[in-house]
This record gives C-alpha cells, structure tokens and sequence, in this order.
C-alpha cells in the first residue's frame, strides 16, 4: 500500500499544502486509499472522431461541428439543434446584478436562473475553429462546448512564445487528456519548469492527485513531456504571505523546507 513518503519530494510537498486545512493525516490516508480511487478525468464530446469545424447558424454564432453533431447542441430535433443556455443574477430590491457563487448572494427570493432554450441550423460554410473570434463563438451546453475551442491567444508574448514552442513539439491537444485543445503553459512553482500544455479542467486538478503511479495525472508529473523550458517568474502567481503562514500553523511545519526552491516564497517582488 502507497505511502505519503512514497512520492517525490515536491510532490509530497505540494500534496501537504494543497490539503493543509485537513491535516496530515487526512493526506495520508488519500494517499493510502488512491488505489481504489482513481481521479476524476475528463471526458471527450459524445461523437466520432475526426475533424471538428465551425459552421455559421442562423442564429448569427458559429457552431462546433463534429462527425456531423453541433457539440454545443443538446440534441437535434426536426426544428434543427436544441441548445440549453443558463442565466443567473441576483436582485436585491435595487435591481439585478450578476449572479455569484459567494454565500451571502443566496438570499432567499433574490436569486433567479432561468434556462432558455431556442433551435439552431447551420448555415454554412465551414470555417477553421481558430479563425473565429470568442465573442462569436456559441458556448452553449457543457464544459465539452466551451473547452473544444481553440484557446485564444496568449496576453504576453512570453507566454503566446511558450505556448507556440509546446504545440511545435508535441502537438497542439492537452498533454494529459488529448481531448481537449491545450490552453494553459503547465509549470512547476517551485522550480520553475515548463511541464507541458494543459486544458482547463486538467490543469486545475493536476496536482490534487494523490496516487504514486498508475494514473495520467502522476505519470505525468514524474515524467512531463516539456523540457528545458522555464517559465517567467515576473508572472507566475504567487502564495500570500499571510496564507504560507496559516498553511504551516495548520501543518505544523513547512513542507518546502530543504527543497532547493526558484526563488524564496516571501519574495513579493512582481
């Protein structure tokens, strides 16, 4: 059975401090029980392979089309393809405001989200995902919708020269998934290396991943398919202060201590 001590020394680090609110014993037992738990991956669009286009509807949006299914449709009837959209605001007595997540939104009576639904045909003709602009892109439906478009271009140059050297050499899909178009340059904190080109949904639970071997997320980590490529320090995010201290209260001790780190983490340099 797999232990906290079975994984690389950043990775158990990383592992401590992603879950620091529960404790090290919690973390423990994750690692000891992941055999039986293998982490949540994404799933690809419920179509055939093959090449995915972008077709004008008459709706005035461009639609992704594969193996002749509008992936932002929930299904085709004989009007054409039904879409399902969501809208959420608040309205607090002075008017609506956009809906947020946050506890103290959820007042009784004020919260409103309505689910319209309205029918789509293609016009044509097809058109390259990549040529078309977001803000004419229809994201309708699931995650499979909005994250099977090509991601748009990077906000830095350093960045957008990341990325570009990433698809060069292994292709433009996510390096973990390869369902999805890469969109995030995947790196390292603590040292500062590129590991790869990650989508969304990988990038954001890659590191919760407690098992040693065995799994897409940890083969990944041990062996990242990047190399040699470093990511800008100037623009990485960094950990509070105030939160690094309240992490090693909970812990009891730092987890990074002894590990040969890019740059100290009280640095508040930009």
């Amino acid at each position: 059975m797999p232990t906290l001590d079975d994984l690389p020394p950043y990775r158990r680090a990383k592992l401590l401090w992603r879950w620091a609110h529960q404790g090290v014993d919690r973390v423990e037992r994750l690692v000891r029980e992941a055999e039986n738990r293998p982490c949540r991956m994404p799933t690809g669009p419920a179509t055939p392979p093959g090449p995915t286009t972008a077709l004008l509807g008459d709706d005035g949006r461009y639609h992704l089309v594969r193996g002749g299914n509008m992936l932002c449709a929930a299904d085709q009837t004989t009007d054409g393809w039904e879409h399902r959209g969501y809208c959420s605001w608040i309205d607090r007595g002075t008017g609506p405001e956009d809906f947020s997540s946050r506890g103290d939104a959820l007042e009784e009576g004020a919260w409103r989200s309505p689910q319209p639904v309205w029918n789509v045909r293609a016009l044509g003709p097809e058109q390259a995902p990549a040529e078309v602009e977001p803000r004419q892109r229809c994201e309708a439906g699931d995650y499979t919708a909005s994250a099977s478009w090509p991601p748009p271009p990077a906000r830095t140059r350093s960045i957008r020269l990341l990325r570009e050297a990433l698809i060069a050499a292994l292709g433009p899909d996510c390096q973990i998934c390869g369902l999805y178009p890469g969109e995030m340059v995947d790196h390292d904190h603590e040292t500062g290396y590129v590991r790869g080109l990650l989508c969304r949904f990988c990038n954001r639970t890659l590191e919760e991943c407690p098992h040693v071997t065995d799994c897409p997320n940890a083969d990944y980590m041990s062996n990242p398919p990047a190399a040699a490529l470093v990511y800008p320090a100037h623009q990485e995010w960094r950990t509070k202060e105030s939160t690094r201290q309240r992490k090693i209260m909970m812990l009891g001790f730092d987890p990074f201590e002894g590990l040969p780190l890019r740059m100290r983490r009280n640095d508040s340099q930009p």
